[in-house]
C-alpha cells in the first residue's frame, strides 16, 4: 500500500506543469505610429488565454533583421512607379533599423532579384531605377520565392515588405498557397498597396486575401493609400513600425495549449501588435 502511494505521487510530479519563461515580440507605437521609448515591465501587462502573467523584462529588439523589399515594376503602373515610388522606397531603406540588411525583388512580368543580401541603399537604389518595368504583376510567385531566399538566413529575425499596386495580376500560383508558403519562411510581413492599376476583381480579391492574411496573422501593418503620391507617408509608418519591436519575456506554465496573447500598456492611446511564432 505504502509503494503504491509512494509512485502514485512520483507519477502526479512527473505529470504536473513546470513553470517556464517565455519570449514573444511585439510592435508598440503611440496614437501618431510614432515608435514608443523607454518601456519598463511596469509598463506592461501581459494576458495568456485572459490569465495575467509576470512580466520578467521587456527590451527592445535589437537581433539582427533581414528583410526581403517586393517592388511592383509591371509596365501599367510606370510612370506612378517613376515619379513617386523609387524615392519613396530609397528613403525607407535608408531609415531601416540600424544593422539591418535588405534584398530587393522586382514583381514585374516575373520574380526578380535585384540585389544580394547587404545594406548598401545607394546600390538599391540604382537597381531601382535601372529596373525594366515590364509585363503585369507576379507578386505572389515573388512572395514564396523571396521567403525562401530570406529564409535561409538563421539566427535572424526576418521581416518582408511589399509595395505594389493593384495591377495585371501574372502570378502562376492562387492565393492560399502564396499565403501558406511564404507565412512559413518569414516572421514579419508589412505591405503598402496604393490603389493604381488595371487589375480586374479576382486579382483585387488574390491581392487583398494574400496581404490582408499575412500581415494579420504576423501582427504586421497594411497601408492602403489611394495613390502611389501617398506611398512615402505609408512607408514611413511601416519604418516606425520596425523600430517599434519589443521582445517581452513573461512566466507562464509549460501545458498551456493554444496560447492567446494580449499586450496592454500603461500609457494612452499606445497600440501593441504582436507577432505570433512561425508557422512552420
Amino acid at each position: 500500500m505504502y509503494m503504491s502511494l509512494v509512485a502514485a505521487l512520483l507519477l502526479q510530479a512527473q505529470s504536473a506543469p513546470t513553470a517556464q519563461v517565455r519570449t514573444l515580440t511585439a510592435s508598440i507605437v503611440d496614437d501618431k505610429g510614432a515608435a514608443v521609448s523607454g518601456l519598463t515591465r511596469d509598463d506592461l501587462a501581459v494576458l495568456e488565454n485572459g490569465v495575467a502573467r509576470e512580466v520578467a523584462s521587456v527590451d527592445p529588439d535589437t537581433r539582427p533583421l533581414a528583410l526581403a523589399l517586393l517592388v511592383d515594376t509591371s509596365q501599367e503602373i510606370a510612370s506612378e512607379f517613376r515619379l513617386h515610388v523609387i524615392d519613396a522606397l530609397g528613403e525607407f531603406l535608408q531609415k531601416l533599423p540600424e544593422g539591418t540588411r535588405f534584398t530587393v525583388w522586382a514583381t514585374g512580368d516575373r520574380p526578380t532579384k535585384l540585389t544580394d543580401l547587404g545594406d548598401d541603399v545607394p546600390a538599391a537604389v540604382t537597381a531601382l531605377r535601372r529596373a525594366f518595368l515590364s509585363g503585369g504583376n507576379t507578386l505572389l510567385d515573388a512572395l514564396i520565392e523571396a521567403t525562401r531566399d530570406l529564409k535561409k538566413e538563421e539566427g535572424s529575425r526576418t521581416a518582408v515588405v511589399v509595395v505594389t499596386g493593384l495591377t495585371t495580376n501574372f502570378s502562376n500560383r492562387d492565393r492560399f498557397t502564396s499565403a501558406r508558403e511564404a507565412r512559413s519562411a518569414a516572421d514579419l510581413f508589412l505591405a503598402v498597396q496604393y490603389q493604381e492599376g488595371s487589375a480586374d476583381n479576382e486579382a483585387r480579391a488574390d491581392y487583398g486575401y494574400v496581404l490582408d492574411t499575412l500581415t494579420r496573422q504576423t501582427g504586421g501593418l497594411l497601408e492602403e493609400p489611394v495613390s502611389s503620391m501617398g506611398v512615402g507617408a505609408a512607408l514611413q509608418r511601416l519604418t516606425s513600425f520596425l523600430r517599434s519591436r519589443y521582445q517581452i519575456r513573461y512566466a507562464t506554465l509549460s501545458d498551456v495549449k493554444d496560447r492567446k496573447i494580449q499586450v496592454q500598456v500603461a500609457r494612452p492611446g499606445v497600440k501593441v501588435q504582436v507577432t505570433p511564432p512561425r508557422q512552420q
